[in-house]
């Protein structure tokens, strides 16, 4: 038994709201790369967002959503959905 307490909905908006917001913010699109028909286009929003969760200030937090909230599409905290 964990006695960690689970990262709710709300933490994870008021952290954002607490930072003044973040990268993900600026250009949600690329954080959903499956959307992107071609290849190449998903792997350059790969790696950018990639690249702009590595400077984000709640990385960790956004990990730790992600995983308890099971999101099975997106790039979170840096991780795609096969890397979670």
């Amino acid at each position: 038994m964990s006695n960690r307490r689970q990262v709710t909905y709300s933490d994870f908006y008021q952290a954002i709201d607490k930072e003044g917001g973040v990268p993900c913010q600026e250009v949600p699109e690329i954080f959903f790369p499956e959307d992107f028909p071609d290849p190449d286009t998903r792997k350059v929003a790969i790696k950018t967002a990639k690249q702009l969760c590595g400077i984000c200030p709640i990385q960790q937090l956004c990990l730790e959503y992600a995983l308890e909230t099971e999101q099975i599409y997106g790039i979170w905290a840096g991780t795609l959905p096969s890397e979670r």
